[in-house]
């Protein structure tokens, strides 16, 4: 239970008067110092946790007294006996908490020793805070700095007695409680010098930065077109929905040939880890090698609402539309479905209950006839309650004045129906019994909207299921399954969940396309306008050199595989970003295919586009594409602290008996011993979780460092990242403008550039200047090995270089 700060300055009085009673046993060795004063005074009196403290943690064959972690190591102590200690001059030992650390060094040479050794422990760790104690002394200091000042050289927060520390307890306890560290309160108070900031990075320099890339009259056509014929391509199928979802439906579940994790980490996207922490039931595989899973079917003529469990993108649409149109139509084939689907509307949380209800209101109108507002069938639903009202006060005046009697009837009808839920639920009790038919009600597309939505949402489908003749199903995200099973809307219910993996991503992408190309020759175009099927034609070209291309070109599935991350979505997006961009020759493309009748889109060339979208530059916000190389701190080494994380997940997965995730003490601990600040950490971690290159049990994009119960592993996009993207020319060529440069010497020579034969040398020089950086860490033994990454980038670059060079002479003899 954490401590108060009230109960803290008690426990330290406590201590004080303890301490006034024991203060003549100076024979107190280091052992009986810490057990009767640096653990009351840590543990008791500054908010630290046993199980916060490491004692005796082994670091190259030393021993650190207490390493503090929350959950990265921030504070190590050197525990001293008690008989060694400092006395402050006269003059300042009243007034002065803030002293010189060479104050120590030149006049207690014993605790000198002490702070250089605590110093050392610090930055072997990367620990940024350290303090020397001999149980009633404390001092406390910046260990391992980014200022550019020597840590030696700085100033030390100084209690010289316990009284001391009671005297001022409220800087001690800002300072060196638990929260206190965990907010670096230290450093605010001793660090007198500026921080150097980050260097500018050179899109700062560059003009109208990130730009806009001018489209072509062609370009521009076939990108409207690319909307259409791979977006909406349900509602372009001439023989509707279902036409739609044979075609282009594929089963979920299926393993990825092209991905650069494991086997073992797909197959565990749901892991026993994940069901471990919310303590629920396993989670069940909505589709099995045969098809749905029977229990699936089962449950949904019950009385308790479904959960669809899946991530962002995964297809959790396409499947709920085939299980009940095509797969468990036989079973649906007699019941009233009803498929809200909350992708756009409503736009506010309190609108949810209206919304749905109108939706299941309009769907009864549209798909099946029934008005639920139609007179005789309110009549009918209200039967028992005009009974009721005829026997009632104005039952006189039924016969003496009939009219004044229908007033009041209808106004009493209409009274009732203005509650519009439970005249809803009556109207399907109604249909329930007099067309013997069962209410399905499918609430789709939850996912896509905030938490707080995705609960509400929940709840009004609990309400149904439990209350309404009706079953419910109800897609969310796994993360809001989590947290909500944790501690919110679920944790009451034993709700039943379903998984939905992703759908092997070439087989979807492929189907796409050529049902997009068997509409564009049916002449599918909907009234597009007169001129719509010569256009298309150049599209449907289009749509077959993609398919030839993902079809032969493994390297352009491998990145589409990877880079989605199952992410459906995503990866048509990336399909839809290609075709028409500004950043492709489309005419060359087009007209080498009707040449020859083949052309095989290289990686570079789809990669391109992807990663700069609509602009002429890269630009960190717009782009799917994360910058690894990006630093928080001006410590060039930082460039290669995301690569080196990515691949240490990789091998620590190899051996994972935790599904490939790894407990973040261990990723701290690991790369703290390398000499990165946790606060570089959690930077990389919050910006590699936000672009899903990692992933935790709950997968939650707001990184916690205070989480005890963090696991982190690496996605196939983390994988990929460092097994291939980073290796390749378009790759770096577009991050330059975004990585700032610690050496103002290669500062000054990477500059803007547009032409490829001026990026191709600019992009070596920035190579030179990461070789430069990567020094800091060359002795090292690392899951990541930059000069391999640079070997592959000077391959490449020396390709396109000969391309290049081919090119110009043809020209020239020509």
């Amino acid at each position: 239970m954490s401590l108060t700060f009230e109960e803290a300055e008690k426990n330290l009085q406590n201590l004080i008067n303890w301490y006034s009673i024991n203060v003549n046993e100076k024979n107190r060795n280091e052992a009986t110092t810490r057990r009767q004063l640096i653990d009351r005074l840590f543990f008791e009196c500054l908010g630290w946790e046993q199980n916060d403290c490491i004692s005796e943690e082994s670091l190259n064959g030393q021993f650190i007294d207490y390493s503090f972690k929350c959950p990265s190591c921030l504070f190590i102590v050197e525990a001293k006996k008690e008989g060694i200690y400092f006395e402050l001059p006269i003059e300042l030992s009243k007034k002065s908490i803030k002293r010189d650390i060479k104050f120590f060094l030149k006049n207690a040479t014993d605790i000198g020793n002490a702070i250089e050794q605590a110093m050392k422990y610090c930055q072997s760790h990367g620990t940024p805070f350290g303090a020397v104690c001999n149980g009633h002394q404390v001092i406390a200091f910046i260990a391992s700095r980014n200022d550019g000042l020597p840590p030696l050289e700085g100033k030390a927060l100084v209690f010289d007695s316990l009284q001391s520390l009671s005297d001022n307890f409220l800087l001690a306890w800002q300072c060196l409680s638990k929260a206190g560290i965990m907010g670096r309160r230290l450093a605010v108070e001793l660090q007198d010098t500026i921080i150097a900031p980050v260097p500018d990075k050179l899109s700062t320099r560059i003009t109208d930065y990130p730009g806009f890339k001018q489209r072509n009259t062609l370009q521009d056509e076939l990108q409207i077109l690319s909307e259409l014929f791979i977006e909406d391509l349900a509602s372009l199928g001439g023989s509707g929905e279902e036409e739609y979802l044979r075609e282009c439906y594929c089963k979920s579940g299926a393993l990825s040939q092209y991905a650069s994790v494991s086997k073992d980490i797909l197959k565990t996207r749901y892991s026993a880890l994940f069901e471990k922490i919310t303590k629920a039931s396993a989670l069940q595989p909505a589709n099995l090698k045969k098809g749905p899973n029977p229990e699936l079917v089962a449950k949904s003529l019950s009385r308790r609402p479904i959960l669809i469990v899946g991530d962002t993108g995964v297809g959790k649409t396409m499947f709920l539309k085939h299980f009940y149109k095509i797969d468990a139509n036989e079973v649906f084939i007699n019941a009233l479905v009803c498929y809200v689907d909350f992708g756009k509307k409503p736009a506010i949380v309190n609108e949810l209950e209206n919304f749905t209800a109108k939706e299941i209101k309009h769907q009864l109108l549209d798909s099946y006839n029934i008005d639920i507002d139609e007179h005789d069938f309110v009549f009918r639903v209200l039967r028992d309650e005009v009974k009721k009202f005829e026997k009632g006060i104005y039952k006189k005046i039924r016969e003496t004045t009939p009219d004044t009697y229908d007033l009041k009837l209808i106004s009493f009808v209409e009274e009732k129906t203005q509650d519009k839920d439970r005249y809803l639920q009556m109207s399907l009790e109604h249909i329930s019994k007099g067309h013997r038919k069962q209410t399905v009600i499918f609430l789709d597309n939850v996912d896509q909207r905030p938490d707080e939505f995705q609960e509400k949402v929940f709840l009004i489908g609990q309400a149904m299921a439990d209350n309404w003749p009706v079953t419910v199903f109800i897609s969310i995200r796994p993360e809001t399954f989590y947290r909500s099973r944790v501690s919110g809307t679920l944790s009451g219910y034993h709700a039943r969940a379903f998984t939905v993996s992703p759908p092997r991503v070439d087989k979807v992408v492929v189907k796409r396309l050529n049902y997009g190309i068997s509409l564009i020759e049916r002449g599918a175009h909907l009234g597009l306008g007169e001129d719509i099927s010569v256009k298309s034609e150049k599209l449907k070209d289009y749509l077959r050199i993609l398919v030839y291309s993902f079809e032969k070109n493994k390297d352009l599935m491998a990145f589409l595989d990877n880079m989605c991350g199952g992410n459906i979505r995503l990866a048509l997006d990336f399909v839809k970003a290609f075709i028409g961009s500004g950043h492709v020759d489309t005419d060359k493309i087009l007209n080498t295919f009707r040449q020859t009748g083949s052309y095989t889109i290289p990686l570079h060339e789809f990669l391109r586009a992807v990663t700069f979208g609509d602009n002429d530059h890269y630009h960190p916000t717009s782009s799917e594409i994360l910058n690894l190389f990006d630093i928080s701190a001006p410590d060039g080494r930082q460039h290669f602290l995301s690569p080196m994380l990515l691949a240490q997940l990789e091998k620590w997965s190899q051996g994972s008996v935790s599904d490939g995730f790894i407990h973040n003490s261990e990723i701290f601990g690991y790369l703290q011993s390398l000499g990165f600040q946790p606060n570089q950490i959690e930077w990389s971690i919050k910006r590699l979780l936000l672009k899903n290159l990692i992933e935790s049990p709950p997968k939650s994009k707001e990184f916690n460092a205070s989480q005890e119960t963090s696991y982190y592993r690496v996605t196939s996009i983390g994988a990929y990242y460092v097994k291939k993207l980073i290796s390749k020319f378009t790759y770096i060529d577009a991050m330059i403008v975004d990585t700032p440069i610690v050496d103002s010497d290669y500062r000054n020579k990477i500059m803007e550039a547009d032409r490829l034969s001026d990026r191709l040398p600019r992009a070596s020089v920035f190579c030179d200047y990461l070789d430069h950086q990567w020094l800091g860490l060359s002795d090292q033994q690392l899951a990541f090995e930059w000069p391999r990454i640079r070997k592959s980038i000077h391959e490449d670059i020396e390709s396109i270089t000969g391309k290049i060079m081919i090119v110009e002479n043809n020209e020239e003899s020509s």
